[in-house]
């Protein structure tokens, strides 16, 4: 998507999904057996807002700011529930007159029907998918379609003939952190680091976590000089904040940083190596810096 929500905040709109689904199916179940049996339907359905009285409608329209509102897979279910309740309400209307509704009629509903069933049913995997995505320490993205995504960057880099750049970066030892701390320390210096580096990036960057305590961030449409100014704000503010430990005591940290510029015509896998080597520079070069691979 993806959602600026917490991990538990998105697991519990998979559970509310869950919930709804199942709440249509109900309904489209005793609606559909009203068509079938030529029962007298419930009065709600021919109300001219049946749409805001239905167990979709209640949770679908009450919401003022919910969490997907935004989201144009949240928005299309609005038209598709919308045209369901009118395709039912012409059926109805049939049943009411002692007559079978016109089979055009009852096609048209089920398949509403089955087609709102449907985008609920991939929004919550999609939703899902962010789960999976989702680094559940951190917030960041996992490595799990990086490389995918950084190859969109490339090829965009090339559409708009603007650069892209990449940067690894690694907490200074961090390994004596979890050896002298412990590995709630450890959890709180990933955590916390990570919540100030992600407020500092623009909403189009991205930042995945590439393995333990080094991340990968991605700054589009950003020349070197520009990269440098963004990551030398990260790194000096992660030198300045004060982690708060399990232990009520405050920890202060540093990061290391390799920043190479994604060359359009090579592989993305060749400049995440050359920001690795940057790092390494950095590393050996006494930590807490940058270091910014140059072409040989």
């Amino acid at each position: 998507m993806p959602l600026p929500l917490e991990r538990e905040a998105i697991q519990n709109l998979t559970e509310e999904l869950e919930v709804i689904i199942a709440a249509h199916l109900a309904w489209f179940k005793q609606l559909n057996r009203s068509l079938v049996c030529a029962c007298d339907p419930p009065p709600g359905d021919m109300a001219p807002d049946a749409h805001l009285r239905s167990p979709f409608g209640q949770w679908y329209y009450t919401h003022e700011t919910h969490p997907l509102v935004e989201y144009p897979a949240f928005q299309e279910l609005a038209e598709v529930q919308q045209a369901m309740h009118n395709a039912a309400r012409l059926a109805l209307l049939d049943i009411i007159q002692g007559a079978r509704p016109f089979p055009e009629t009852y096609d048209n509903f089920i398949d509403l029907s089955l087609r709102l069933n449907t985008k609920l049913r991939k929004l919550q995997l999609d939703i899902i998918g962010e789960l999976l995505t989702t680094d559940p320490l951190t917030g960041c993205a996992t490595r799990r379609g990086m490389l995918g995504k950084l190859r969109e960057e490339q090829e965009r880099a090339i559409r708009i003939q603007r650069p892209c750049c990449i940067c690894l970066m690694d907490f200074d030892r961090f390994k004596r952190i979890n050896d002298e701390l412990g590995h709630p320390a450890g959890d709180a210096v990933l955590r916390q680091g990570m919540k100030f580096t992600l407020g500092l990036l623009r909403k189009y960057d991205s930042i995945y976590r590439y393995g333990g305590e080094e991340f990968l961030i991605c700054l589009p449409g950003t020349p070197l000089k520009d990269a440098v100014v963004v990551i030398e704000r990260i790194r000096n503010g992660l030198a300045h904040l004060p982690v708060e430990l399990p232990s009520g005591e405050t920890l202060r940290i540093s990061a290391s940083f390799g920043l190479a510029e994604m060359h359009t015509r090579r592989p993305v896998e060749e400049a995440i190596a050359n920001a690795d080597m940057a790092l390494i520079r950095a590393k050996e070069n006494g930590r807490n810096r940058i270091e910014i691979w140059q072409p040989e």
